[in-house]
């Protein structure tokens, strides 16, 4: 079952919200979205380039408040 996760890693410092978001990647299902909620500057960039790197497709990011919102595809 494909739907979508929210992972809250706000105010933990690199590499933290990416270790948070591979840890809910190895979890899901193939479909399944991510919301990755993130305070560190460099998540949406460090997200898109590790998507790339391991064929999960980055849906975007997007500045929330003092977070970003970084959608990815399993």
């Amino acid at each position: 079952m494909s739907g979508e996760l929210v992972v809250d890693a706000r105010y933990r410092s690199c590499p933290g919200p990416l270790v948070s978001l591979i840890r809910a990647v190895r979890k899901a299902e193939p479909g399944t979205r991510i919301r990755l909620l993130s305070t560190d500057p460099k998540s949406p960039e460090d997200v898109r380039e590790w998507a790339t790197r391991t064929g999960h497709r980055f849906l975007g990011s997007k500045k929330v408040d003092d977070y970003f919102e970084i959608l990815v595809e399993v």
